[in-house]
């Protein structure tokens, strides 16, 4: 009944806001994202370019941070305010009924043959492609060498120790030997946590944290063996033995990575430049991967598109606005001079000739860049996993706001020693189902 309403008000908004003459000129683009200060200069770099390559057009461009983006842009598409392209995450397509809102982007005949056959399957919804994937991302870990080779842990060549569980374990029993204060990894927040041991549990099970029949796919057992393991890694100087003790949210601004007292950090792979660019000069964080249960192996990653250029669905009532459209956004995500000011920094698009315009750029080794190393590894990894028929992309509800806090809540109490691993599980399995089924059909 509230989706029905929204879809009301959006309407009756658009035909107020038409009938006051309101609807921006045909040749004049709007562009809404959120990102950091170097990401605001780098895409209004990127605008003027454009405006000097297509001076029909103008683009005004809508700056925001993260904290706060969702809601308003939810706001504006129920006002019928919104961008006429504006960033989203993957998993909006889907809490923000992106199929009501959203326009289909292959109606704007932009080219998605130079993308992965099954790159834009996650962002199709009744066979409408809702956004065009500006990259892709998983979760991997990122070590300071530093904190590693001032503890005499040493770092082979290019291979990174520790590769496995065990030896990561070991590393941190050293580490603390070395300083009481320091840790292999350091503190993790209960979305960090939750992926962690979700990703653990993948390994041994090769299931999926929710299945296709939309249910918890991980049953108590697997659940408190995974609180178990979460255990040995506060017990071996992994992580920290209670978040209590260090209660800094931000990581990248914590203290105690700044200070090089963290020795690293599970992230999506499109979000480390925020942890590198706090270290010090002296620093040198290096790409890890996902620690395996044996040597050799490669499982546990999960994958999704990191974030998409979505299309107000005001666009589809003129021919003149979808041309302009589409050719500002073939510009942002392919034109070569574009590119290279945009660089990595919303990720490594797969789509092959922007690829190969990036690795072009002289005055920027982006190829070389942390972003891009777990690119390739989180491409690799999935593609393997796949060959083992263990699917680990994230279901779109997963990271859903609301629903997040069925599994994120307990770990967060787990994780401040005010509950143990039966009882966390236990928290976890009596409303995971019956939460995902309310706000699928919500």
């Amino acid at each position: 009944m509230k989706k029905v309403v929204s879809v009301l008000l959006v309407l009756i908004t658009v035909v107020v806001l038409s009938a006051c003459g309101k609807k921006t000129a045909d040749n004049e683009i709007t562009f809404g994202w959120w990102g950091t200060s170097d990401r605001n200069v780098a895409t209004y770099r990127a605008i003027e370019l454009f405006e000097e390559k297509y001076p029909q057009y103008k683009v005004k461009g809508e700056q925001s941070t993260w904290n706060g983006y969702q809601q308003a842009l939810n706001n504006k598409l129920n006002r019928g305010t919104e961008a006429d392209v504006f960033q989203v995450n993957y998993n909006w397509i889907y809490s923000m009924y992106g199929k009501d809102y959203f326009m289909d982007i292959t109606e704007l005949g932009i080219d998605l043959s130079k993308y992965p056959t099954d790159e834009h399957k996650p962002l199709t919804v009744d066979g409408k492609v809702l956004g065009l994937s500006v990259s892709e991302t998983g979760y991997i870990f990122y070590l300071n060498q530093k904190v590693y080779e001032d503890a005499g842990v040493s770092f082979e060549g290019d291979r990174i120790i520790p590769e496995t569980w065990e030896e990561l374990m070991v590393a941190g029993e050293t580490i603390q030997a070395h300083n009481s204060s320091h840790y292999a990894l350091g503190r993790l927040d209960a979305q960090q946590v939750a992926i962690l041991m979700f990703s653990y549990l993948a390994q041994k099970t090769g299931k999926n944290v929710i299945n296709e029949n939309n249910q918890l796919n991980f049953t108590q057992a697997e659940l408190v063996d995974g609180f178990n393991f979460i255990s040995d890694l506060r017990s071996t100087g992994v992580l920290i033995p209670s978040n209590a003790i260090d209660t800094h949210i931000d990581g990248p601004t914590n203290p105690n990575w700044t200070q090089q007292k963290y020795g690293g950090i599970l992230q999506w792979n499109t979000a480390i430049s925020e942890y590198q660019n706090t270290l010090p000069s002296d620093a040198n964080l290096v790409m890890a991967g996902m620690f395996q249960q044996a040597s050799g192996e490669s499982l546990g990653m999960y994958k999704k598109v990191s974030m998409a250029y979505a299309v107000s669905k005001r666009v589809e009532g003129s021919k003149e606005k979808q041309e302009a459209v589409k050719t500002f956004i073939e510009f942002m995500t392919t034109d070569p001079e574009a590119v290279a000011i945009l660089g990595v920094d919303r990720g490594v698009s797969s789509n092959t000739d922007t690829q190969t315009a990036l690795k072009a750029v002289s005055d920027a080794d982006y190829s070389n860049s942390l972003e891009w190393k777990g690119h390739e590894v989180v491409q690799s990894m999935y593609n393997h996993q796949l060959e083992e028929s263990i699917n680990l992309y994230i279901h779109p509800y997963y990271e859903h706001n609301t629903f997040r806090a069925i599994y994120e809540g307990p770990i967060e109490s787990f994780l401040l020693n005010n509950i143990n691993a039966t009882e966390a599980a236990s928290r976890i399995i009596s409303k995971f189902n019956a939460e995902l089924k309310r706000i699928m059909e919500d």
